[in-house]
């Protein structure tokens, strides 16, 4: 049962997939400093988040619930694995998606880092014993996140507004349609066998407890120091997301025209 309630709460995007949508190691270690060294603007303007009074009542008890859920499970998984093992771990999850990112790198004709998922997937697959060991990073290859999400904001599609719900966590309409497109697009909800379930909670329930470990000081900092610490939130979520679609860019005209490949042309 408790690894049923895991496999829910591993599509909270800071928690699992960002996966939201922080959804890769560095992407979670990030956030952590970010939050330790209080980098956090509480500014978001109004038009972003029409359902505020909804969304913080949501707020309000996704955290009840993370409190007497995932966060004792976190420190139970800490208390029992090795830093060293919880790394391995975050790394051959991530491995795994690589598939994903892959697929969202081409579709954003984002080419070059297609052929740098692909070839780290190969190097970390093959002589980083299945994904556990990152020698891919060692060789120059860096690590970075695509989803669908990402996918449909290159693709022009307006974020539409700020949306908060219990276990699934901070999302925007369009990042919410993209992380759905993320779920079908897993060959392992397809396939209904025994096995395949158990894959299914094991592999959530594992991305739960590795991105929920490693912000178990850092959430409690925020939250007990933040004025506002659902707009912190709010706030952190709304910028990683945009870092995350600017690929580092500081200006949207800096991406890739979409719409000189032909193969996009019938979105037009």
């Amino acid at each position: 049962m408790l690894l049923r309630v895991l496999s829910v709460i591993a599509f909270w995007p800071l928690a699992g997939a960002t996966h939201a949508q922080v959804s890769d190691p560095g992407d979670t270690e990030a956030f952590a400093e970010e939050l330790k060294r209080g980098e956090v603007e509480t500014a978001a303007g109004a038009e972003i988040d029409p359902w505020e009074g909804f969304n913080r009542k949501m707020f309000s008890v996704h955290n009840a619930l993370d409190d007497v859920l995932l966060v004792p499970a976190a420190k139970v998984y800490r208390a029992t694995t090795h830093k060293k093992q919880r790394k391995g771990i975050r790394n051959f999850l991530d491995n795994l998606r690589t598939p994903v990112i892959l697929l969202n790198d081409v579709l954003q004709g984002e080419f070059g880092r297609a052929g740098n998922t692909a070839s780290r997937f190969v190097i970390n697959t093959t002589i980083g014993f299945g994904g556990m060991g990152d020698p891919a990073e060692r060789l120059g290859i860096p690590q970075h996140s695509e989803d669908f999400g990402q996918t449909l904001a290159v693709w022009g599609v307006d974020p539409g507004p700020y949306l908060f719900l219990p276990l699934l966590g901070p999302t925007t309409v369009r990042d919410g349609v993209g992380a759905a497109m993320g779920v079908a697009a897993d060959p392992s909800i397809w396939i209904r066998t025994e096995a395949a379930q158990y894959y299914r909670f094991s592999h959530a329930g594992a991305v739960a407890l590795s991105r929920r470990e490693p912000l178990i000081e850092p959430l409690a900092d925020i939250r007990e120091n933040s004025l506002d610490y659902y707009a912190s939130f709010r706030s952190f979520y709304l910028q990683a997301r945009k870092r995350e679609i600017d690929n580092g860019r500081t200006n949207f005209e800096d991406l890739p025209d979409i719409g000189e490949f032909e193969e996009f042309d019938e979105l037009e």
